[in-house]
């Protein structure tokens, strides 16, 4: 499919083909370096390719993914060290980025964050030269030359798998100067975004808070996006949000929101009517294992789709988010799609590891102590997709070789294709 054409501004509107785009969808902020399976490292093809398939299947258009430009001061980070860049987290980068723009996705890229995390921040470029405040991030001339030395590294980039350079790739809507950088000098804002317009005059700028929203920054004319993040979600403070920014003539979106504990539904609600709101971004989206079940972490506003065995108000709220993408591109609802057919990656001894699916709600697993071809018996019928863990065949065979089946269920009941046969031996 792949993405066709840039989005532009034009006031307080995005276009895209001269037609107003407005768009939703999810926070995948491991995309380049993940922090949640076996500590931090790159995550695997599977798991990208399974999160933005989820992803389309939830109807977003645009993901924001903070670790596709903000990675710094770890050894699998673009920069581990001052003027030190890494080739390969930079081809890891080059996957994720090529991967969202052949599902038609587009991207919002921080550049670094506020916040100290795995991933790096301000306050890595500040202790690189020796400033224990964060602050000098914004202050000292040798940081602000760091830092716009590793925009260059990033945004300057020619992708090795598209052979298009990032700043002509249509794929990325908007690079935006940091996350939440809540305190940043209008001056510092409006310098970086001019530079970042420099390298790439195509692409959007978006400049982000955590709370409330930058009014400063509402006059820096290199501007295109101004960020906003909600938790818990609150459609009024979205609303007056959206109109002052629409007011000077920039672009609003709503790049981060916390769905659990709020009124949903008014906050979906209020971002489709509302002209003024051009995109809603949910914290956040995490895919499944490559082992078993879904990655899991534990900020309180993860979101596994279909969903798991936590509840109908959980699984009724992520319908929302899912309605709510389709709705704010302009899209009718669509049934959920037929899920791909599940990978038995192993079965010793009855104990069934097995790759979930995008869609996937349900699974139904059979075995055969016969051979190959059957006859077949369930195993477990319909059952919620795993957290984690392999599933334990109940009535496994301990001296006769047994083959083991998988299909999987969307949350209205349509079958994918059997997975291929895997045997257990006998143990």
């Amino acid at each position: 499919m792949g993405v066709q054409g840039f989005v532009k501004r034009e006031g307080s509107r995005l276009l895209l083909d001269g037609k107003p785009f407005r768009f939703a969808g999810p926070n995948i902020y491991w995309l380049g370096l993940d922090e949640n399976v076996n500590g931090i490292g790159w995550p695997t093809p599977f798991r990208v390719r399974d999160a933005l398939d989820t992803a389309v299947e939830m109807g977003a258009t645009v993901v924001r993914s903070h670790t596709l430009g903000a990675s710094c001061g770890h050894p699998q980070s673009v920069q581990p060290s001052l003027g030190e860049f890494n080739e390969e987290a930079l081809r890891r980068i080059d996957f994720a980025m090529h991967e969202a723009g052949e599902r038609g996705l587009r991207l919002v890229v921080p550049l670094v964050c506020n916040w100290n995390y795995y991933h790096g921040g301000r306050l890595t470029f500040a202790r690189w030269r020796g400033y224990d405040d964060a602050g000098a991030f914004y202050s000292a001339p040798e940081v602000v030359a760091d830092f716009k030395r590793h925009v260059d590294a990033i945004v300057g980039r020619v992708n090795t798998i598209s052979g298009v350079r990032y700043s002509e790739d249509p794929a990325i809507m908007a690079w935006e100067l940091g996350n939440e950088l809540n305190d940043a000098p209008v001056a510092w804002v409006s310098e970086l975004a001019d530079y970042i317009k420099s390298l790439a005059p195509r692409q959007l700028v978006a400049h982000g808070k955590q709370f409330k929203l930058d009014a400063g920054a509402l006059a820096v004319d290199s501007l295109d996006l101004l960020d906003v993040h909600y938790y818990p979600a609150d459609a009024g403070e979205m609303a007056a949000d959206a109109a002052t920014v629409a007011a000077a003539g920039k672009t609003y979106m709503c790049g981060e929101y916390g769905w659990p504990d709020c009124d949903l539904e008014a906050f979906v609600r209020g971002a489709e009517a509302g002209e003024s709101v051009t995109g809603t971004l949910f914290w956040s989206l995490f895919g499944h294992d490559d082992a078993c079940g879904y990655v899991q972490h534990f900020d309180g506003f993860t979101v596994h789709y279909p969903g798991t065995a936590v509840g109908e108000e959980a699984e009724r709220r992520i319908g929302l988010l899912r309605a709510h993408a389709y709705r704010m591109s302009g899209r009718a609802v669509p049934p959920p799609g037929v899920p791909p057919a599940p990978v038995i990656d192993g079965a010793d001894a009855g104990r069934i590891l097995f790759r979930g699916v995008p869609g996937g709600a349900r699974y139904t697993l059979e075995k055969s102590t016969a051979g190959a071809a059957g006859p077949w018996t369930v195993v477990y019928d319909r059952r919620r997709a795993p957290l984690a863990g392999p599933w334990v065949d109940p009535t496994r065979a301990q001296v006769a070789r047994t083959w083991y089946r998988l299909k999987a269920l969307n949350q209205a009941g349509a079958e994918s294709g059997y997975s291929a046969v895997r045997v257990s031996e006998p143990f």
